[in-house]
């Protein structure tokens, strides 16, 4: 891999085996050695307006059979 300036940004390649979607998000540290980490970045299941648009609720009882009970 080899650095290269874009505007006024340093990018790196991610080679295509590491099947990284686009739009995809990193959070980057750099350790004591000097090398850079870079991580996922996972999203905030507490940010957003999730609980009012994403939220399907059944009712589980409805697809429950009715069996013989052994201590009838």
């Amino acid at each position: 891999m080899k650095a290269r300036l874009v505007g006024n940004s340093t990018t790196l390649t991610i080679p295509k085996k590491f099947n990284v979607a686009n739009g995809t998000e990193f959070e980057a540290d750099q350790l004591d050695d000097g090398s850079i980490l870079f991580k996922l970045k996972h999203r905030n299941p507490f940010e957003g307006d999730w609980f009012n648009d994403q939220l399907e609720q059944s009712d589980i009882t409805l697809d429950m059979e009715d069996v013989d009970s052994e201590w009838d």
